[in-house]
């Protein structure tokens, strides 16, 4: 899945988008993508960045929303590649993201950044950071404060621009590509951390620019070990049930958490996520369901819900002692 799906209410579960190149301004790149010249798109002024594309005629489109926490997003059709569009997310301490996204993307982009957790930078499936630490996804569902819980990664590490740029580098063998004209790659590029080199030179141009070791790259944690992530018979083994039992990808993909990558055979995911799964699984499917916690309306009552929320630590418990 691509892009931000329906799920519950109908929220987006949160990271389900991928972009597709960084903007050259960017202070916090995604590993992997292209760099492209944003040097048309107004950073400053967000109310621009919209009028960009908002009103300027068929197929164009523009939003910007201002963040609770401060700071704003901004969105906007790309006028000479109308497959896509631009995504921009400021934050008054941790600076500026900009990415290229398809231009079909940005309602779950939109929805996570404005209505979802605190965090605004996603890799590895939906692993979020909030400017602090480093959480899951959002998979399990508390149901008493309608919302993901926002469980944090067990010895996490923060990389920089400025970590990966410690080892050697080559920014001649890379290149900044403009927006006329792009595709997307479909692979990550094999010598990202030249183009990465490319764009920290470009930086030194730019009046106060971020520092590099502030500039976050990529997150590390022990459960992210290629070795220790499990594909769907390991996340089916984790939630005690059949591999059959679990959602047909083609059908059901959207009940399935984002992968953290992709193997010869398919998704893989983390184990802490197959077991956050898991736990959300045996809620949706267990006895009652909830169901004695809904009116003839199917609003949740408090008293249930509240339930609900207090026994979701045992329940946790015992999925992951595999009982």
């Amino acid at each position: 899945m691509l892009y931000g799906d329906s799920c519950r209410k109908g929220e987006t579960i949160l990271g389900e988008f991928r972009p597709v190149a960084n903007g050259l301004r960017t202070d916090h790149p995604v590993p992997g993508l292209p760099f492209i010249n944003d040097e048309r798109l107004p950073l400053g002024n967000p109310d621009a960045i919209e009028r960009t594309g908002r009103d300027q005629g068929e197929g164009l489109w523009g939003r910007t929303d201002p963040l609770p926490g401060g700071g704003w997003v901004a969105f906007t059709t790309e006028p000479k590649n109308r497959a896509y569009a631009w995504a921009v997310h400021y934050h008054p301490e941790h600076g500026r993201t900009v990415v290229l996204v398809t231009d079909g993307s940005w309602s779950g982009l939109h929805h996570d950044w404005v209505y979802g957790h605190t965090g605004f930078l996603y890799r590895h499936g939906g692993y979020w950071w909030d400017g602090t630490a480093w959480h899951r996804p959002g998979v399990v569902f508390d149901g008493a404060y309608e919302r993901y819980d926002a469980r944090p990664v067990q010895d996490a590490l923060t990389v920089t621009a400025a970590d990966l740029l410690v080892h050697p580098a080559d920014p001649g063998k890379a290149s900044i590509a403009t927006i006329a004209g792009f595709t997307a790659p479909k692979t990550a590029l094999p010598n990202w951390r030249d183009h990465l080199a490319l764009w920290a030179e470009h930086r030194r141009r730019v009046p106060d620019a971020r520092p590099l070791d502030e500039c976050v790259v990529d997150l590390k944690a022990p459960e992210l070990e290629p070795g220790l992530l499990v594909d769907r018979a390991g996340l089916a083994k984790i939630a005690n049930i059949a591999e059959d039992d679990l959602p047909v990808p083609e059908y059901e993909d959207h009940k399935m958490p984002e992968p953290q990558a992709h193997g010869a055979n398919g998704p893989l995911w983390s184990q802490p996520v197959a077991r956050d799964w898991a736990e959300q699984h045996h809620r949706d499917h267990g006895p009652g369901a909830l169901l004695s916690a809904t009116t003839s309306f199917g609003t949740p009552q408090p008293q249930g819900l509240v339930a609900d929320h207090l026994h979701r630590k045992p329940a946790r418990e015992q999925i992951r002692a595999g009982r």
